[in-house]
C-alpha cells in the first residue's frame, strides 16, 4: 500500500464542488485550490509572487528510442543536473515538486523503460506520478483494458520497491467513460488517493459527463473528501478568429471539484512546410496569443496594444512593456496566465471559506456564460 497525501481543513461550496483544503505532503504543505508553477514557462528576469506558490512542475517527454540513448550515455545524468538546476532556480525547498514523465510509444513500456520513468519522476517529485501513455490511452478499448490496468499496477509496483512519497495516479481522460470506473479502482486498491486527470488539450466542459460520473463513483465509495485531484493538459476553450475576447473554461475546472490547475504540455505534429505556413500567417499567430483576465473570466487577443493595457492588472509582476511587446517575447503570454490563474485561484479559496455560494460570485464573471453555471449546479444536483 502506498503512502496516502494528508487531507485537511477541507471545506466544499453549497452550490457546487468547488473546495478549499490543505495538503500536506512529508513536511512540506499548501492550499487549493491552486495553480501549479510550470517552471518551463519560467523566465529568469521576472520573479513570481510568494503568494501563488505551493507546487512546481516539470514535465518530459520520453519515446523507446530517447531512453535507450540516455541509459547508454551520460545524458541520464544531464537530465537530472537540468530539472534540478530548474528547480533551484526558480521554486524553492518549501514548495512541492511534481516530475511528470510522458512516454510516446503506441505500446506500452518495456520493464526497462518503465524503470527509467518511474525511476526519474521518484527522484524528482514529492509525490510520484505514474507516467502517461496518451496514444495508448486513447485506444483502450474492452480487448485490452486489463492491459492497462496491469501496467499501472506493475507501475505503482514498481515504484513501491523503494518509496517514501505518496503516488499520484493517471486518469487519462480520452478514454472512453465504461472504462474509467477499472481504471481508478486499480489504484484506488492499491492506496493511492492523489490522481492527475489528463485532459490532452480538452476542456473541462467537453468532459462533464466524465466528471459527473467520477465524482458520483467517488461519493458512493465514500472516498470524495479524501482525494486530491490535479488536472494536467487542460484545454482553455475554443479561440474564434473574429473575436478578440473569449470565455475561459480551463478556470472553471475548480468548479468540477479539481484541486489543482497543471501545465499545458501537448505537443503539436506537425510537418516543417506545414509549420512554416502557420507561423508566417500573421492572423494565425493573432488568434492563438491570449491573455487571462481574472477579473471577467476571458481570454483576451494580445497583439493589439489597447486590448493589453485594458486587461493589465496591478497586481502582475510582469512588465506591461514586455506584454506590449509580445511577438517579440516568445511564451510571455503563458507566463502572464498561470500567474493570473494563481491569483485567482488563492481568492477563490477566500470565496468559498467565507461566502460558501461561488455560482453567485461566477455569474459576476461576464465572460462566463450562463450554460456553464448551470453546468456547474447540476453536477451537485442528486437528482
Amino acid at each position: 500500500m502506498t503512502t496516502e497525501i494528508e487531507i485537511k481543513d477541507l471545506t466544499v461550496a453549497e452550490d457546487s464542488y468547488y473546495k478549499t483544503q490543505r495538503i500536506r505532503v512529508g513536511n512540506k504543505n499548501f492550499v487549493t485550490p491552486i495553480k501549479a508553477i510550470d517552471l518551463n514557462k519560467c523566465q529568469p528576469s521576472i520573479g513570481i509572487s510568494n503568494e501563488i506558490r505551493g507546487i512546481n512542475e516539470a514535465y518530459k517527454i520520453f519515446d523507446s528510442e530517447k531512453i535507450k540513448k540516455l541509459l547508454r550515455s551520460d545524458r541520464e545524468q544531464e537530465i537530472n543536473n537540468e530539472i534540478e538546476r530548474t528547480y533551484k532556480k526558480y521554486g524553492s525547498v518549501e514548495q512541492v515538486n511534481l516530475c511528470f514523465t510522458e512516454f510516446e510509444g503506441d505500446k506500452l513500456p518495456t520493464e526497462e523503460e518503465l524503470e527509467y520513468l518511474t525511476n526519474l519522476a521518484h527522484v524528482h517529485s514529492d509525490i510520484t506520478p505514474l507516467p502517461l501513455l496518451p496514444k495508448l490511452a486513447r485506444k483502450v478499448n474492452p480487448d485490452n483494458l486489463t492491459n492497462y490496468t496491469d501496467f499501472i499496477r506493475k507501475a505503482i509496483g514498481t515504484i513501491e520497491e523503494l518509496n517514501n512519497h505518496p503516488i499520484m495516479g493517471i486518469l487519462p481522460m480520452p478514454v472512453p467513460s465504461a472504462f474509467l470506473p477499472n481504471i481508478l479502482q486499480a489504484q484506488l486498491d492499491l492506496g493511492v488517493n492523489a490522481f492527475c486527470l489528463d485532459f490532452q488539450g480538452s476542456t473541462v466542459t467537453s468532459s462533464k459527463t466524465k466528471l459527473r460520473a467520477l465524482i458520483k463513483f467517488l461519493k458512493k465509495a465514500d472516498l470524495l473528501e479524501s482525494v486530491f485531484i490535479y488536472s494536467l493538459n487542460l484545454g482553455a476553450g475554443r479561440l474564434p478568429k473574429d473575436r478578440d475576447i473569449v470565455s475561459a473554461k480551463d478556470i472553471l475546472s475548480f468548479g468540477y471539484g479539481l484541486d489543482v490547475i497543471g501545465g499545458q504540455h501537448i505537443r503539436r505534429r506537425l510537418s516543417p512546410e506545414v509549420l512554416a505556413k502557420i507561423l508566417s500567417a500573421k492572423k494565425m499567430f493573432e488568434n492563438s496569443i491570449r491573455l487571462f483576465n481574472k477579473e471577467d473570466y476571458g481570454y483576451y487577443k494580445a497583439t493589439k496594444s489597447q486590448i493589453v493595457e485594458e486587461v493589465y492588472p496591478s497586481d502582475s509582476s510582469i512588465p506591461l512593456s514586455l506584454l506590449q511587446r509580445i511577438d517579440g517575447n516568445k511564451g510571455i503570454e503563458k507566463l502572464f496566465n498561470q500567474e493570473q490563474q494563481g491569483f485567482e485561484a488563492v481568492h477563490l479559496r477566500t470565496v468559498i471559506a467565507e461566502e460558501h455560494q461561488l455560482l453567485k460570485y461566477l455569474g459576476k464573471k461576464k465572460q462566463v456564460e450562463a450554460s456553464e453555471i448551470k453546468a456547474l449546479e447540476n453536477i451537485k444536483k442528486k437528482k
